[in-house]
């Protein structure tokens, strides 16, 4: 599942999610409404302005791969839900491990795809998606997908 383009106007469940990542990163989108209108947009482009990528307001593509990649402090496992989550999901699915979707849900498949990747780098295959699991993604990525 990829990703929605959100832009002004949208209130797919993913705006849910983007205020809080914004935030996170130290950009100010204003409360938490389900709605992407000025209070979101207007962070959108400083942040876009930030990153060096095209100031339009909308998330696409490539700001999403841009906030997902922005903050990695916080480790995900069974269970957990919400945008740490989509992080290592995405992480997961850019160096070619199948995760069922980009949902925000932690389950068996994005649990079977983190230990995989742990197992192939010579890690305990906790299922723990936190520092050394980035670490090791981070370094297929450069060296291609193992699946």
């Amino acid at each position: 599942m990829a990703e929605p383009t959100l832009r002004r106007g949208s209130s797919d469940p993913a705006v849910q999610d983007l205020p809080e990542a914004l935030r996170v990163l130290g950009y100010h989108p204003g409360p938490i409404d389900g709605v992407f209108g000025a209070t979101t947009e207007a962070p959108v482009k400083v942040f876009q302005q930030a990153k060096g990528i095209s100031v339009d307001g909308v998330v696409g593509k490539i700001a999403w791969i841009n906030i997902d990649e922005g903050d990695q402090s916080e480790p995900v496992k069974s269970d957990s839900i919400g945008l740490p989550v989509r992080r290592a999901q995405r992480r997961m699915s850019l160096v070619g491990y199948a995760v069922g979707g980009i949902d925000g849900r932690y389950g068996d498949a994005t649990k079977g795809a983190v230990m995989r990747l742990q197992q192939q780098r010579g890690r305990a295959a906790d299922g723990v998606f936190g520092p050394q699991t980035w670490q090791s993604s981070t370094h297929w990525r450069t060296k291609g997908p193992v699946n």
